[in-house]
């Protein structure tokens, strides 16, 4: 089998290469007998088909492919340059929304508290120790002891007090520091409120005393503003009391400006 397939393959190469060696004189003989226009029609021919392909390799550069490819490329690159310009304005509004804000409340807490309006000058994230400053000091009345307050819809509440101040400057502790105790009053009961830190405090409540979220916590030693409202409670059958966990209603990290005000008055 193997031995017939081999003699029938050779003997289609062979006569493939028989009519190819046919057509090749034949060519030859009718060249020969146009004295070279077989020859001549060729060149003609390849000459055009490369005339052809250099004509269209011109068309597509000087038609503007790569002129308009590079051109899209160019206006990519300035669109994307835009949106980063746009970005950081919309930024830049955001912020300045935030300080507006900012300023819109304390305008209403100065209303009914005499004091100073002073930016923060530091992250109120940064620091491990509960603090952070402000850019007011002594040449704007500024003393160790006063309260720093801030809050929103027009309600103020006591988020630090001042416990070093320099000429334009004044470095604040939180009022929720870790550890800090505060004798404080919600629902006209006294509670012993302890900073935890972050915004956070806690205290220990009469379990009959009936308190909701929200319910304002006062300081009377900071001249009965509020510290903070409770975030929620947690009461056990077993106890007397109840633990009553207590925050900001407003996050600290979006504030700009605080309001000084003087607990001598």
């Amino acid at each position: 089998m193997k031995s017939s397939y081999r003699q029938n393959n050779s003997r289609r190469s062979n006569r493939v290469l028989v009519v190819a060696t046919v057509a090749v004189i034949c060519i030859l003989f009718i060249d020969a007998l146009s004295q070279g226009g077989v020859r001549s029609l060729v060149r003609a021919s390849g000459a055009q088909v490369w005339s052809l392909g250099s004509q269209g390799a011109s068309a597509v550069s000087a038609g503007g492919f790569f002129a308009s490819r590079k051109a899209l490329v160019e206006e990519n690159e300035e669109l994307k340059g835009e949106v980063e310009r746009l970005s950081r304005r919309l930024a830049e509004l955001a912020a300045l929304e935030a300080e507006n804000s900012s300023l819109r409340t304390l305008v209403r807490v100065a209303e009914d508290l005499e004091g100073v309006a002073a930016p923060i000058t530091s992250s109120l994230r940064a620091s491990p120790y509960g603090t952070f400053t402000i850019g007011a000091g002594r040449a704007q009345g500024i003393v160790a002891g006063d309260a720093v307050v801030a809050g929103e819809s027009g309600r103020g509440f006591v988020i630090g007090r001042v416990s070093e101040v320099s000429e334009r400057s004044a470095l604040v502790v939180r009022t929720f520091s870790p550890e800090t105790l505060i004798e404080s009053v919600v629902r006209d009961v006294p509670i012993t409120v302890e900073g935890w830190g972050g915004g956070n405090a806690r205290a220990e409540a009469p379990r009959a005393l009936l308190l909701e979220a929200g319910d304002v916590v006062t300081a009377p030693s900071m001249r009965g503003l509020p510290i903070g409202v409770v975030a929620s409670i947690l009461s056990d059958a077993a106890s007397a009391y109840q633990s009553v966990y207590i925050g900001l209603p407003f996050n600290l990290s979006g504030l700009s400006f605080v309001y000084v005000v003087s607990l001598d008055s």
